[in-house]
């Protein structure tokens, strides 16, 4: 039911908005005629915007006008005046830039082949920060319209457009330095990130990229993270650069087409650009926002989320297809990356460590525990984040500066130190178990298990932690004892090491050179731990949230009353005669009516399996309907459908009042009669003057050995000509047997049949009309009369001249005269009409 009302809605709310749109435009094309009409006026009309989408011709001509142009570009780019109100300040603006981005071919290359206009929009970067943030965003939008294709457009509107448009930019010697002189503005940011990555032609953007890497965009970037510059540039070139390694990355993984090596990328990858990076972020005062930016730089170039490593199966790396070999390829230019990017910062380790210990100032701040004095701030957190990527890389000379400045003590001194910044744990864990991962059965050398054995030996990871269990357990036996915030971590940091004992060597180094600590995990293992994972596993409730077994439903029987009132809600707008006349619907019923009939195709889906005593009812019911009475039309009745306004009743009505009967009755000795019937609108009208008598040949028969009449030109129908006595000897009550009559006359008898509705009473009327010797016969229907039993004979009526003419019917067999000349007219009950209802 509610699709049906969804369906009235959306067919009202289009009709709404098609006279809307068509006022609208009459409206606007009024407007477009006066000669002093201004683009304010324009502009204040409603709906402008669609109008300029769907591209009204009035319009655009008007747009692409260059004072109107000039005017547009003026809007989004100069600041309209404080004394506005604050409501409509900036609603032409706002208007002028919706139309300028709307990809109308007609105004990106008026606007791409004018230089003045360019000019113009490329003097709002030339104001002195900081930009607008609207006036900025405008800018922003109408340049990527121009350098970024939109997926409708056309693409040489686009290449005119956008190789216009770059080869302005690159002429301007200032450009760079101004969009990094206004990369505190975010929408700045984007539009450079546009500039680098949303290039769409492959040999445009291979010379915008090597265009830009001549200019040393990337260094120039990597310089801003000087602690010297503002921190609003911090955070945006981070997110540039970030947004950059990601997109460039995911190009050259997932691209269709040939992708040459990315110069941009290949600059920040490498080694001079990171140590660059680290230099700027060092220099000076330590800056919060300047190591933080930098250090997710360096985050997403070790690709910490791994998302541009296609993951390996067996498939790939078993056999040698295409997919393996770019897969291994990928792989192995990452891990280069990663590799010369640990080698770059393994110089830098010292400062970052010294940032654990004495990290840039921050001031108390409050919490529902208590007063932090020192909080752990974001640069200790992102560079423990930096720490576990660093030792998840394996890079050995760096694990070994990690033992060499006890970075793991630190971090398990933090760890326990803010037992509430579940941030830190997190990475805390990571770094210990990147760390114990690292253990190798290989003891050939002395630094190959390093790290492990710091954290085992000189750190005492395994014993702090399960101190810190017992510490935990009896503080939350006093009275208002309270569980420490880092017990959830702790649980899974000693689960994590008891699997890594049980499925590496670091068991049976434990058991050689810590026994105790190892029968320590052991029991611990078995008692506390045991319990503690049972606690865990459990479910709350017993089940898993909004899961029922459908079998055992306990509340099955229970109406809920939200259900009455919303089935109530659906129905109370709707009449008695809608709900009543509803029965349900289908995919069907919203599709053209082609594709709903039922053709003769689906004669296969069709069963025709019936018993005997379907049989016997059917034909019962057939000798039923057959019996009533049929009124059927007279010739002067013919052309009556001609009148687009009767119908079907309307004819019916009219020939009641005729009191003209037709009857033909079957003879008693022949209880399977044949009344042929011929449809009176295919066959052709009947002569005035008598057909001669025609031949005994079969019509059905051969043509060489039928006797043609020169003057009659039959094509393909049946030859009639010399027709002379033909029996139609027919029994349909054979046909509800279930072994069929063999017929008397050998014919064709068509696979697909067209049933006819027969709604009046079988008076087994023929009307034979052939005016060319054509006689068309739309099917021969056996129609048993109870009636006929009665009676020794029939009589067939025909107007002749406003005279009846009365000639006994012998049956089953058709006399000539019956077809000759106007004797009797061969009437068929059916209608155009009916057919079509069919």
């Amino acid at each position: 039911m509610l699709p049906h009302i969804y369906s009235v809605y959306h067919l009202l709310s289009e009709f709404t908005m098609f006279w809307l749109y068509n006022k609208n435009a009459s409206y606007l094309d009024a407007l477009l005629c006066k000669e002093d009409v201004t683009l304010c006026e324009i502009m204040d009309t409603e709906d402008i915007i669609n109008q300029c989408k769907v591209q009204s011709r009035a319009l655009i001509d008007f747009l692409v006008k260059p004072e109107m142009m000039e005017e547009l570009v003026s809007l989004v780019t100069r600041e309209p005046s404080i004394e506005l109100e604050e409501r409509i300040r900036f609603k032409y603006p706002n208007i002028a830039c919706e139309l300028l981005t709307c990809d109308v071919p007609a105004i990106n290359e008026r606007l791409a082949s004018d230089e003045v206009l360019l000019d113009k929009l490329y003097s709002f970067l030339e104001c002195e920060p900081p930009l607008n943030p609207l006036l900025a965003s405008y800018f922003s939008r109408i340049m990527g319209a121009l350098i970024a294709k939109k997926t409708e457009q056309n693409w040489l509107s686009y290449q005119f457009t956008c190789l216009q448009v770059l080869d302005f930019l690159k002429a301007k010697d200032t450009f760079i330095s101004l969009l990094l002189k206004h990369l505190g503005t975010s929408a700045i940011m984007d539009l450079m990130l546009k500039l680098m990555t949303q290039v769409e032609s492959l040999e445009m953007r291979q010379n915008i990229l090597n265009w830009l890497d001549s200019q040393r965009i990337m260094q120039s970037l990597v310089g801003l993270l000087n602690p010297k510059v503002d921190k609003e540039r911090h955070y945006n070139v981070a997110q540039l650069l970030c947004d950059f390694i990601r997109v460039a990355r995911d190009t050259q993984k997932n691209s269709t087409e040939r992708v040459d090596p990315d110069p941009l990328l290949n600059t920040l990858e490498s080694s001079e650009t990171v140590s660059l990076l680290l230099d700027n972020i060092f220099e000076g005062e330590k800056t919060e926002s300047a190591i933080v930016g930098g250090i997710q730089v360096l985050l997403a170039l070790l690709d910490i989320n791994q998302l541009s490593i296609p993951k390996l199966n067996n498939s790939q790396t078993t056999y040698n297809s295409d997919i393996g070999e770019e897969t291994i390829i990928n792989v192995e230019q990452r891990e280069r990356v990663i590799q010369s990017t640990t080698e770059t910062i393994l110089g830098h380790l010292k400062d970052f460590h010294d940032l654990l210990l004495n990290p840039p100032k921050k001031t108390p701040i409050s919490t529902t525990v208590g007063t932090l004095q020192t909080p752990v701030g974001n640069t200790r957190l992102q560079v423990t984040k930096l720490f576990a990527a660093a030792i998840a890389s394996n890079n050995g000379r760096l694990l070994q500066e990690v033992v060499s400045l006890g970075t793991c003590t630190v971090l398990l001194d933090l760890f326990f130190k803010y037992p509430w910044n579940n941030f830190l744990h997190t990475q805390v864990e990571n770094c210990l178990i990147s760390a114990l991962k690292t253990h190798t059965s290989d003891e050939s050398d002395e630094n190959s298990n390093a790290l492990s054995r710091h954290l085992l030996v000189n750190c005492n990871v395994i014993e702090r932690i399960l101190k810190a269990w017992k510490d935990n357990d009896e503080q939350q036996k006093e009275s208002n004892g309270v569980r420490q915030g880092y017990m959830g971590h702790l649980i899974s940091i000693i689960n994590k090491i008891v699997e890594l004992c049980s499925d590496t060597s670091l068991g049976k180094y434990l058991l050689d050179n810590l026994p105790e600590v190892a029968k320590s995990l052991d029991e611990f293992k078995e008692s506390t731990l045991k319990d503690t994972n049972a606690i865990q596993d459990t479910l709350l409730g017993g089940a898993y949230p909004n899961s029922s077994n459908e079998e055992n439903d306990d509340y099955s029987d229970i109406t809920f009353p939200q259900d009455q009132m919303y089935s109530s809600y659906q129905v109370q707008h709707l009449t008695s005669h809608c709900i009543d006349g509803y029965s349900g619907f289908n995919d069907d019923a919203f599709n053209d009516g082609d594709d709903t009939l039922q053709t003769i195709d689906h004669r296969t889906d069709m069963i025709f399996s019936l018993t005997d005593g379907d049989v016997a009812q059917q034909r019962e019911l057939f000798k039923q309907v057959c019996a009533q009475n049929i009124n059927t039309l007279d010739d002067a009745d013919d052309q009556i459908f001609e009148d687009r306004d009767h119908t079907f009743q309307t004819v019916i009505e009219k020939e009641d009042q005729n009191e003209t009967v037709y009857s033909s009755d079957s003879d008693d000795d022949s209880p399977s009669g044949v009344p042929m019937e011929v449809d009176p609108w295919m066959s052709p009208k009947a002569p005035e003057r008598g057909v001669p008598p025609i031949g005994t040949v079969d019509p059905w028969g051969p043509a060489s050995n039928s006797q043609s009449n020169p003057n009659s030109n039959v094509g393909d129908w049946a030859d009639f000509a010399d027709f002379t006595s033909v029996k139609f000897d027919a029994n349909f009550d054979s046909a509800f047997d279930k072994t069929p009559a063999k017929p008397d006359i050998s014919c064709t008898v068509e696979n697909d049949l067209k049933v006819e509705s027969i709604e009046n009473d079988p008076k087994e009327e023929a009307k034979a009309s052939s005016k060319d010797s054509k006689v068309s016969i739309e099917k021969v229907a056996q129609v048993p009369n109870k009636d006929a039993e009665k009676d020794a004979g029939d009589l067939c009526e025909s107007k002749d001249n406003s005279q009846n003419v009365t000639q006994p019917v012998t049956e089953p067999s058709i006399t000539p005269s019956l077809v000759e000349g106007d004797s009797c007219s061969l009437k068929s009950p059916e209608t155009s009409q009916e057919k079509k209802d069919v």
